[in-house]
């Protein structure tokens, strides 16, 4: 996780950013860019499933998410919060639990 100066080095190895088609003032954030790694956004997308399964807190969000955005919108943005969890829980050198802090996006 070393590797990585910021949670949005991080999210765009994971291809879990999503794309920005701007012209002028208007700006159109569209689908994740599928520019990361293959392997590790499938992983995270299915840890997401089981999580919202364990963890309240990401229940909840994904919860509030799905009814505007749908499911599969709903799942990768979990699986986005997951990722930064994650990463603040390696950086801080602690062990990941259930409701672990939010960090800022």
């Amino acid at each position: 996780m070393s590797q990585f100066k910021n949670e949005r080095q991080l999210f765009s190895y994971t291809g879990l950013t999503p794309s920005e088609h701007s012209s002028g003032e208007t700006i159109h954030r569209g689908h994740i860019t599928h520019q990361g790694n293959v392997q590790v956004r499938s992983i995270l997308i299915q840890i997401a499933w089981r999580a919202i399964e364990k963890d309240q807190a990401l229940a909840q969000f994904f919860n509030r998410l799905f009814p505007r955005t749908g499911k599969k919108k709903a799942i990768v943005a979990v699986a986005r919060k997951l990722i930064g969890r994650i990463r603040a829980a390696f950086q801080k050198g602690e062990e990941y639990q259930l409701g672990y802090p939010d960090t800022p996006l």
